[in-house]
């Protein structure tokens, strides 16, 4: 499609026919049942029957290790104060057989209506701060019309939004709280309005515009996939961006945020309640559209900077601060712009997201015959996912892909002289993926082991390598003893005592460290046993690696479908294509760097995040071992097994996997289990 006029006129197409879509088929309900909100209140409005009941609910292992750890940290801290340490007991906890128990009220509801009633949003309002939530169940001429339906009460919102989308003359409501209502001030709210989903909208136009995509566009797709994984990825984390809008759903996004949010500002941090509750993941989580617009109305009153809290920081910040610049730009931008709270967290996603795609295109753009590879790696969910959100693991992935590409361009053309450009790219491209887990350093000793062919004369060698081995042992250096460039505030450092991460219960880093060399055997025995474990899982399908961290993970199916791509894309390539292999030197090292690698990550787990002496390793995730994807499939370059169709249809085949995974994913993980 080279015309602009014909690829405008086929861009208003896709979105006409995604909105008719949205307005025929899912708007339908609002079109033809046209029904006047209803309001009721019990006691007043309708007919009812109260019960009032005293029960226990029973506490979530998530909610049983946070009071774990908040002891836990209380006592250390008291500790550490040398303070006596007296334990708080809560009223509202019960102890029976081994578990813990909440004590709650349960207020059982049953009204009849008038007539019959299409609701497609119930609303439970009540004007005091409650904790709790409500089941609904609705009936029509005494048969019951659908299953349950649950929804949380928000204390922040004061409701609860459940979407029913049926017709109903009667329901029950069961509300459970933490303390007794008065259901006289209840007010239940049904309602029909036509409200458009754009997120719903957006994913529609995006899959009509992959389908048209790699149909007509040949040329880009063969010739220059690095513009159309950008384009892919831009949209893709857009959607994320917009359907998950302030909710905190990515991995620990509440301290990323904070750390985004203070470096947005000069010495003077101005913190509105609204961000004070973003750093503490207190922000309250909508579950559809009506709720969203309750939450950020909430947000945005909230986010006045006439009643800030005003702190002050140093102006030099501690390095691995320093990766959330990307998101801290947006943050800076959206206050100068006077943008609202919601929007402004969207634009400090933003910022993430672009620098992410930015380094990526860089990546695929400069792999040399491989280029799909990269691309496909750069449009992982789990990557597009930690991209479009506030986090540095973006930064991360996409500057240790860019190093990895770079690198493997060296090792697959030995007898090219390197250049200065390529030794300053690779350098600061690990310095900076490594600034925030400096243990992914370690990849880049594999310069160490360029051949002499590769330098003009030995002391450019020499001199090359030495400098590389010291940037790596003071990177590595500065996890146990932070150097003045780290800058920053280290009242705990060197304290070995209290060093560890203090999320689980039992952590101790000198305690860890002296056990693991007092029990070498034993510990080799964990971690591989860990390791291995963690693989095995992955491809037999006991645990999901494809997935959008707190929303959820998908099937094995889709982890062997990526993996079977990966290797196509590695070893095959067209008749016309020209490859070559690393050669066996590079690809036995390369192993030893990525069992190396991930062996590292795992101790750093085992001794920071794991109880002393525990027989496993705890808090180890599937995307820490991201950064090694290109390492691994890079040894199986080669040029021996060729296909019989073109790289535009092995591209195609890839962007449309990709591309069709993450639509899906925002669509199930998004869309329908946050109800939008």
């Amino acid at each position: 499609m080279k015309n602009k006029g014909t690829v405008g006129f086929v861009i208003l197409f896709i979105v006409t026919v995604a909105l008719l879509l949205e307005c025929l088929v899912f708007q339908f309900h609002a079109v033809t049942k046209k029904e006047k909100p209803l309001t009721l209140k019990p006691g007043t409005d309708i007919d009812v029957k109260v019960k009032v009941e005293d029960g226990l609910a029973r506490l979530s292992e998530d909610e049983v290790k946070a009071i774990e750890v908040e002891r836990e940290n209380k006592k250390l801290l008291a500790e550490f104060n040398q303070e006596e340490y007296k334990e708080e007991e809560d009223e509202s906890l019960v102890e029976k057989n081994g578990e813990l128990f909440r004590k709650i009220k349960q207020t059982t509801i049953r009204a009849s209506l008038p007539e019959a009633y299409y609701s497609h949003e119930f609303k439970v309002a009540y004007p005091a701060e409650i904790k709790g939530g409500y089941q609904v169940s609705t009936f029509l001429e005494k048969k019951k019309v659908n299953r349950n339906v649950y929804c949380s009460l928000n204390p922040k919102i004061g409701c609860g939004i459940a979407l029913l989308n049926s017709s109903f003359d009667s329901f029950t409501l069961v509300l459970t709280t933490e303390q007794e209502i008065d259901t006289g001030k209840l007010e239940i709210t049904l309602s029909n309005d036509f409200s458009p989903n754009w997120l719903r909208i957006g994913i529609m136009a995006c899959a009509l515009g992959l389908m048209t995509a790699l149909v007509f566009c040949r040329k880009m797709i063969q010739d220059k996939p690095e513009w159309v994984f950008a384009i892919l990825a831009f949209a893709i984390g857009s959607l994320l961006i917009w359907g998950i809008g302030t909710n905190q759903v990515s991995f620990d996004e509440y301290s990323h945020a904070k750390k985004a949010y203070d470096l947005s500002f000069g010495t003077a941090i101005e913190t509105t309640e609204a961000a004070m509750q973003m750093k503490g993941n207190l922000l309250p989580f909508f579950h559809n559209l009506a709720e969203r617009k309750l939450v950020e109305s909430y947000e945005q009153k909230n986010h006045d900077f006439g009643w800030a809290d005003i702190t002050y920081q140093s102006r030099f910040h501690r390095a691995e601060d320093r990766v959330y610049y990307p998101n801290a730009a947006g943050f800076f931008l959206g206050r100068k712009l006077g943008m609202d709270f919601a929007a402004t967290v969207a634009l400090a996603k933003y910022g993430n997201l672009l620098l992410y795609i930015l380094i990526v295109f860089f990546a695929v753009k400069a792999a040399k015959g491989y280029h799909m590879l990269v691309a496909l790696i750069g449009l992982l969910p789990n990557n597009l996912f930690i991209a479009s959100a506030i986090s540095y693991d973006g930064v991360v992935t996409a500057f240790l892909l860019l190093a990895t590409v770079l690198i493997a361009n060296e090792m697959l053309e030995p007898e090219k002289k390197i250049t200065w450009q390529s030794v300053l790219g690779i350098l600061l491209a690990y310095i900076i993926g490594s600034l925030t887990k400096p243990v992914y350093i370690v990849m880049a000793l594999m310069l160490v082991f360029l051949g002499k062919q590769k330098f003009e004369n030995r002391f450019q060698e020499a001199v090359f390598k030495l400098s590389v081995c010291a940037i790596a042992g003071l990177m590595l250096y500065a996890i146990f003893r932070p150097l003045p460039a780290s800058g920053g505030n280290y009242q705990l450092v060197g304290n070995f005592s209290y060093l560890g991460d203090k999320r689980n219960v039992g952590t101790s880093f000198q305690g860890q460290i002296q056990y693991v060399l007092a029990n070498p055997l034993t510990y080799t025995k964990v971690l591989l046993g860990s390791m291995f474990g963690m693989l095995k899982d992955y491809l037999s399908g006991a645990d999901s690696f494809i997935g959008y961290a707190y929303l959820g993970f998908k099937g094995w199916i889709w982890t062997w479908l990526c993996l079977i791509l990966a290797f196509f894309t590695a070893i095959c390539s067209d008749k016309k294509e020209k490859r070559t292999s690393i050669g066996v030197k590079y690809i036995v090292l390369n192993l030893i760097m990525i069992f190396g690698t991930a062996a590292i990550v795992w101790t750093s787990m085992y001794v920071s995040y794991t109880a002393v002496g525990a027989d496993s390793i705890a808090g180890v995730q599937g995307r820490y071992f991201i950064p090694l994807f290109l390492p691994f499939f890079s040894c199986f370059f080669q040029d021996k097994y060729k296909v019989s169709f073109s790289r535009l249809w092995i591209n195609r085949a890839g962007f449309f996997l990709m591309g069709g995974l993450n639509l899906y994913m925002i669509t199930d993980l998004v869309l329908i289990a946050m109800n939008l």
